[in-house]
């Protein structure tokens, strides 16, 4: 049995292209200090096939939270733009630079997010469980070990997913992974190690904090990884 705790963090994340919402276009957008946590249970299982061959087997299960410290964006306003501070899903605008729009300029404005039909908190910051199954082969002959492993991630998330079906745009709560690799000892301490993952959906079960309203459609892509090293035993 294992448990284990883990997590992404980043200073701040931002957008300098479009983000669209229901009811405005934000020039830019940035997220200060994202971060997601996870705690995760593991029961895992190894039995041995032959002198030279082993397979595992695991189930695992866990909890996602994102969090964040501020939100902030730009946007322009009846011809002039704005610096706009989120308070929860309160929204500050003050004016970012002189302009002189025709009718008279607005310096500051409070409003509501949900005045724009978006739910801050829920589309950024998202709870959710998750489950995760996989087996894992190995198998050695002289010099070679070579390892295969397969891996099924579902996620189930707060509010994130059900903001994303009503706004008729893609949601994506499973993963799967390929990965495989080869091993050649070469001398009495080195090895040459090569291999290659294959994922469905890209970072998804990797970097959780990545994965908001405005992002979920990069989740579509395929992702591939390969890999190439030199290992040294002691």
């Amino acid at each position: 049995m294992r448990l284990s705790a883990w997590g992404n963090y980043a200073a701040a994340t931002e957008s300098t292209t479009a983000v669209v919402v229901p009811g405005a276009k934000l020039n830019s957008v940035r997220v200060s200090e994202p971060a997601d946590r996870q705690l995760q249970a593991d029961l895992i299982g190894t039995w041995d096939l032959s002198p030279a061959s082993e397979i595992s087997a695991f189930v695992g299960a866990g909890i996602s939270r994102l969090s964040y410290a501020a939100l902030s964006a730009t946007t322009t306003r009846n011809g002039c733009d704005y610096q706009l501070a989120f308070n929860g899903n309160d929204i500050y605008g003050t004016l970012a630079a002189p302009c002189n729009a025709p009718g008279g300029v607005i310096q500051q404005f409070y409003d509501s997010s949900g005045a724009y039909g978006v739910d801050v908190a829920n589309e950024i910051a998202w709870r959710a469980r998750f489950l995760q199954v996989g087996a894992n082969g190995l198998w050695r002959s002289g010099d070679w070990t070579l390892q295969a492993g397969y891996l099924l991630y579902l996620v189930q998330r707060e509010r994130v997913d059900d903001i994303l079906a009503a706004r008729g745009k893609p949601s994506f709560m499973h993963n799967q992974s390929i990965n495989l690799q080869a091993a050649y000892r070469f001398a009495p301490h080195l090895t040459v190690t090569a291999g290659t993952q294959l994922t469905s959906h890209f970072l998804m079960n990797d970097v959780p904090v990545t994965y908001n309203t405005s992002t979920s459609e990069r989740f579509g892509s395929r992702y591939s990884l390969f890999t190439a090293g030199l290992r040294l035993d002691f």
